[in-house]
């Protein structure tokens, strides 16, 4: 407890009431999690196996633990602690009690292209058109809203509506019959669970006597209830946000959720940790002056003891490939002048689009770089294949890994099995299995038949194997497979790509408490959930500029950053323009790239831009008017007359 403040003793020294700290940026909110946790095992006396801690990454979660065990006096009272991200931990619980939902402890969790490819056949039979990705996002916002009258047929305002509403009940259907889960979907279950079965809310109520959430501004209404529900017996809620920081709506996050916090819990105590750490002065002040524009928030003020520092840089180019010429240009003079490696410096923007053109000045310059987020490796088909095999080895009713299985051997024939199965009734797995049985009405050579009875054997010989064999061993077979079976074209580095994590995997749960979960299961469940936290990047790229976007930057910090595109249209977005609700969004967003700044910040925008396929003439975004002048330095005007319109 030596490294808190007195603000800080008293926050995690308050017991018996729901808490609320509103902790702005750089202000040490972890610090204050794991103090708390540690205090509560060690002076308080209240069992690890009681305490559940929330986060919304494996990052975070990985941060935490390493926090509190080098605090703890007993290392073994971390194992004891439930700590994860929403979607790791509800999903363990939902492992252990799906026969209560019928479902199977193996099920597979869809990720987003699984997703669209179910809607996809779902849509072959509907006369409206409908694009497949619009529907699975509003699905995804039913599920987090909890819409549980969606079979309401007097509610109903039109026909494309009552057609949402099947092609809604078709994709649960079809994913209960796969055995398969979605990612929203883990809550949304989670919610049936504690809903419809009180003896299971109330046993995990026992269990979780003690509740901390990080992030609590990104938590949506799904993740909410569930929240609401566990604390309601014992009523010892933590929780730690920033309504400032909240920039997750487009994936339902609810800001009003830690807006309205002492409506739900009416004897809340609330604090605010208002000292950054982490920017100098200049930097906090601008954040401030920024954020004082929305008229939904919980007021705080931050602070910094941090020197004064730099003023806020803020360059007008000409055009986008200007832009990105001074950007790398203006990073070759900072590498000169001082001690910053490449490492401490990223580029943020708004939109994907805007990197390419960064990319190619960064090129030219021979400056290295990585981008978070560009190209996901679980995206590449080779990558995809092996993880088919892996899912339909553990949940043989997952049809959307054994069609993209079939389609590789023979893809002219997944067409007249899927027909078939219709037809017939029987699930995809039921047909490769008695494909001597089928021969005739698929009309299929003895080649190929043969193809599908090797299948099978190699896939019931692979099942046998999982409770002996690891995730890495089951792996190199799939691959040994694959390789003989029309892969021979593909590029092998990806077969090796994925190998490698599954040995890491498997040699990171050697380390923990009983070998931890070596399992293809476990080692399924673990990929899937990381691919929903967006933390497939790679994040340990030594000497490297860091480009992303900056809802990809949020719980990162670099020394210098550069934010581009502070242009109307394009930050904020042209979707926000008419929506003061987006706006504010926006601005958050703004408040955030800000944030991750510790020494210096530039700002970038273009009086023209190539963008979205038109060129453009530009008007600086408002939120550079909106900086206070005390805490900007403007750069390449072409008169007094445009620097004084610009800081108006």
């Amino acid at each position: 407890m030596n490294y808190l403040n007195k603000d800080q003793h008293k926050i995690i020294e308050t017991f018996n009431v729901p808490i609320l700290v509103i902790a702005g940026a750089g202000s040490g909110k972890t610090r204050v999690i794991t103090h708390r946790i540690v205090h509560m095992i060690q002076n308080k006396g209240i069992s690890p196996f009681n305490i559940l801690a929330l986060t919304f990454t494996k990052k975070a979660a990985k941060e935490m633990k390493s926090r509190i065990s080098n605090m703890m006096i007993n290392p073994n009272n971390l194992n004891q602690i439930t700590l994860g991200t929403f979607h790791s931990i509800f999903s363990s619980i939902l492992r252990k009690e799906s026969h209560y939902l019928g479902f199977k402890s193996n099920y597979t969790i869809y990720d987003h292209k699984d997703s669209e490819n179910v809607i996809k056949k779902i849509l072959e039979n509907v006369d409206v058109f409908f694009n497949y990705k619009e529907i699975r996002r509003k699905i995804s916002e039913y599920k987090n809203n909890l819409y549980y009258l969606l079979c309401d047929k007097q509610k109903l305002e039109n026909k494309k509506l009552e057609l949402f509403t099947k092609i809604y009940e078709s994709y649960i259907k079809r994913c209960f019959q796969a055995n398969a889960l979605d990612f929203d979907d883990i809550l949304l279950y989670t919610n049936h669970l504690f809903f419809h079965y009180p003896k299971v809310l109330e046993k995990y109520q026992n269990q979780f006597k003690y509740i901390l959430i990080d992030e609590f501004q990104d938590t949506n209404l799904s993740q909410y209830t569930i929240i609401k529900n566990l604390v309601s017996k014992h009523k010892n809620l933590f929780v730690v946000g920033d309504d400032a920081q909240s920039i997750y709506a487009f994936r339902g996050a609810n800001i009003s959720n830690i807006l309205n916090f002492n409506v739900d819990y009416s004897n809340a105590k609330i604090f605010r940790l208002e000292q950054n750490y982490r920017s100098t002065n200049y930097i906090v002040q601008a954040s401030n002056s920024i954020i004082s524009f929305n008229q939904n928030q919980i007021l705080k003020k931050t602070w910094t003891n941090n020197e004064k520092g730099e003023k806020i840089k803020i360059y007008c180019a000409f055009s986008e490939l200007e832009e990105a010429e001074y950007i790398a240009s203006s990073i070759l003079s900072i590498k000169k002048k001082t001690n910053f490696q490449f490492e401490n410096i990223a580029i943020l923007y708004r939109a994907n689009v805007q990197s390419h053109i960064i990319e190619s000045s960064l090129k030219k310059k021979n400056i290295p770089y990585h981008i978070y987020g560009s190209i996901p490796f679980e995206k590449k088909k080779e990558i995809r294949d092996v993880l088919a095999f892996l899912r339909i080895i553990v949940n043989s009713n997952d049809e959307e890994s054994l069609l993209r299985i079939i389609k590789n051997l023979n893809p002219k024939i997944t067409k007249n099995i899927l027909n078939l199965s219709k037809k017939k009734e029987a699930q995809v797995y039921e047909i490769i299995k008695n494909i001597e049985n089928y021969q005739c009405y698929l009309k299929i050579n003895n080649k190929t038949k043969n193809k599908f009875v090797n299948l099978f054997l190699t896939i019931e010989k692979l099942r046998i194997s999982l409770e002996q064999e690891n995730a890495y061993i089951i792996a190199k077979n799939v691959v040994s497979f694959l390789l003989k079976e029309n892969y021979k074209n593909y590029k092998n580095e990806y077969f090796q790509y994925i190998l490698d994590n599954i040995f890491q995997y498997v040699q990171d749960q050697k380390k923990l408490k009983n070998e931890g979960d070596s399992s293809l299961a476990g080692f399924i469940q673990c990929f899937y959930m990381e691919i929903h936290e967006n933390i497939h990047h790679k994040d340990n790229e030594k000497n490297k500029i860091s480009l992303m976007t900056i809802h990809l930057s949020k719980g990162l910090e670099f020394s210098i950053v550069f934010i581009t595109g502070l242009e109307e249209n394009l930050f904020p977005s042209k979707s926000s323009l008419e929506d003061p609700f987006k706006i504010e969004e926006e601005r958050r967003l703004f408040y955030v790239a800000l944030t991750r700044a510790q020494k210096k910040v530039v700002l970038t925008y273009t009086k023209y831009r190539f963008i979205w396929g038109k060129k453009k003439k530009n008007i600086p975004s408002r939120f550079i008017n909106e900086l206070n002048k005390n805490f900007i330095d403007i750069e390449n005007h072409k008169s007094i007359l445009e620097k004084k319109k610009l800081i108006l």
